[in-house]
């Protein structure tokens, strides 16, 4: 197969990818109104995050349809690293800010170009040992399930195999492109998964419906208990993903946070 077969131009990654860079769109207008506590940022930093996100999917879009596969792992790295930073920022300000003096200083030097983060295995050491997200930990089993899409991400980083080198010549016919295009389809999910597994557990009034702030926006009292409901592109993509791949991190949602989740 070549990347102008059928098989490849219709493959699901293509709708999926359009999906999740939609998602994270509307998830970033949707958290802008949220202050980033702790830190001095005017602006929520995740809605910049989450509009980044949204910027690397659509890229591994065009470069699988430039029959590029071996670039959609690299891209893929790219993505599994920012939803470790995502989820690492989020928790880090919220288990410090009430002890700071007045910033979280290693968040804020981040944001403002003064310090890089810790490198990447001290971010996943720590989210790993953390006892607020022991239970989301247990069921998303970084060591196992994730441990393998990073190594997948790696060996086509590095070319660790010849034949990943030829995933990249869209015009040459491999018979295992199909096998490597469903398996990048399943690693993207997952990490997609990871990502809103983490956020919505230590943030999980980023579920919020909009009629919430609406209303504090305009001066007026909203509803009452509607800073527990939750806006329905959020519900959709709970139903179209957790609850078709891993209803048991649906349920873990529904029973540790004090959203109203269908």
């Amino acid at each position: 197969m070549n990347s102008t077969d059928a098989e490849y131009t219709d493959h699901k990654i293509f709708e999926e990818l359009n999906y999740y860079a939609s998602f994270y769109e509307s998830l970033s207008n949707s958290v802008m109104s949220f202050s980033t506590k702790g830190t001095s940022a005017i602006a929520n930093m995740d809605t910049y995050v989450y509009m980044s996100m949204r910027g690397t999917l659509e890229s591994i879009d065009l470069v699988l349809k430039n029959g590029n596969l071996n670039d959609g792992y690299a891209l893929l790295r790219k993505y599994y690293d920012s939803v470790m930073i995502n989820a690492y920022t989020n928790l880090y300000i919220n288990q410090n800010s009430e002890i700071a003096d007045f910033y979280v200083a290693e968040i804020n030097d981040w944001l403002h170009g003064k310090k890089p983060l810790p490198r990447m295995s001290k971010m996943a050491k720590y989210l790993k040992n953390s006892l607020f997200l022991s239970e989301v930990n247990e069921l998303i089993d970084l060591n196992q399930r994730y441990e393998g899409i990073r190594n997948r991400c790696n060996d086509n980083m590095h070319y660790n195999f010849f034949s990943l080198v030829l995933l990249n010549d869209g015009r040459i016919y491999l018979k295992e492109r199909s096998q490597h295009l469903e398996q990048l389809r399943k690693d993207v999910r997952n990490v997609f998964i990871l990502n809103i597994s983490y956020i919505f557990i230590i943030n999980e009034h980023y579920m919020v419906s909009s009629d919430y702030l609406e209303h504090l926006e305009m001066g007026m009292t909203p509803p009452e208990n509607s800073q527990y409901w939750v806006a329905p592109f959020i519900q959709e993509m709970l139903n179209k993903i957790l609850l078709e791949n891993r209803p048991d991190i649906l349920e873990l949602l529904k029973r540790s946070t004090n959203m109203e989740l269908a």
